[in-house]
């Protein structure tokens, strides 16, 4: 399926095509995303329209929302079956449950597709294998594979990282990371599936998207490079090879999101869908035992609401 195709099929859900557009960005690349974002794209301000859009969405169902540290701020995640089944991607992993720990990489992935417009982007593992063997002329050997579990089984899928990678009109390929504390474990293993694929490409951007209280050239980031892409950085004659840091406009610290099992229940789950417990169900909660009751009673007593949410954030990793 091509862009417009899909945003054809989200548009017989009733959406207009900007509306649509996003929300196939949305599906696409992240299952998160913010309303300021969806002004960004369709080039409004954040106003009556954007608010009225996701409450829409909220009430048809399409969309969960999770309150955040700041106590105005929302992360809506995209969860709808027929919306995924629409694009092309019914057993898409953006429709899992997100581990809070990935929300905002997947918030900065997002903002940094929306922030280079003349990239055409590329999201499924089918648009990916199809440009660059097909168009770019990379043998399938080299593309990103994910590594097989057990000796003698099949090989993994293709582009195992479901990251967003960029072309620009002139040939120039972007591979785009987010630069997080939590994110920087998987860099190393991830330059290494890379490494064939890079190789093969005449020309590359390897761009780390930081937020702007982010510092450049981390020198615990820069070591990795060195170390598992320095090699084909300096071959002689690839000046059109490099690695940038990519400063984005906004700031994520306030969207942690507030995921704790008390915080909210689940807004808009479709009907027909199991993912926990059904909208207006009264779930029991599960027993505790003595000493965890009497240290959260203690816990009750010292601090903020906004101290107590944050410890029981701690204990619950997923945002549903």
């Amino acid at each position: 399926m091509t862009t417009g195709d899909r945003v054809q099929a989200v548009q017989r859900f009733g959406f207009s095509r900007r509306q649509a557009a996003f929300l196939v960005t949305v599906l696409s690349y992240s299952g998160v995303c913010l309303p300021r974002q969806y002004a960004t794209l369709a080039g409004i301000a954040y106003g009556h329209r954007v608010n009225r859009f996701f409450e829409r969405l909220v009430g048809r169902g399409f969309v969960s929302a999770c309150s955040c540290l700041h106590n105005r701020a929302f992360v809506y995640r995209l969860h709808h079956r027929a919306l995924y089944g629409a694009i092309g991607e019914p057993q898409s992993r953006f429709r899992r449950p997100v581990p809070a720990a990935a929300v905002t990489p997947r918030l900065m992935l997002l903002d940094a597709v929306l922030e280079a417009p003349e990239v055409i982007w590329l999201a499924s593992e089918e648009d990916k294998v199809e440009h660059f063997t097909t168009r770019a002329g990379i043998p399938l050997d080299c593309l990103p594979r994910q590594a097989a579990r057990a000796a003698g089984a099949e090989p993994g899928r293709l582009f195992p990282d479901a990251l967003p990678i960029g072309v620009e009109p002139s040939g120039c390929t972007f591979v785009v990371y987010a630069v997080t504390t939590a994110s920087l474990e998987g860099f190393r293993p991830f330059l290494r599936r890379h490494v064939p694929f890079l190789t093969a490409l005449p020309a590359w951007t390897l761009r780390l998207v930081i937020t702007p209280d982010d510092k450049p050239r981390n020198a615990a980031w820069e070591a990795v490079i060195d170390r598992e892409s320095g090699p084909l950085l300096g071959l002689a004659g690839h000046t059109e090879r490099r690695v940038e840091w990519w400063r984005l406009g906004h700031r994520y610290g306030h969207l942690s999101p507030l995921v704790a099992s008390t915080a909210q229940p689940a807004l808009g789950v479709e009907e027909g869908e199991q993912v926990g417990e059904q909208v207006g169900e009264r779930v029991a909660a599960s027993p505790q035992p003595l000493w965890l009751g009497g240290r959260r009673e203690d816990q009750s007593r010292q601090g903020s609401a906004r101290t107590r949410c944050l410890r029981t954030n701690n204990c619950w990793p997923c945002l549903m």
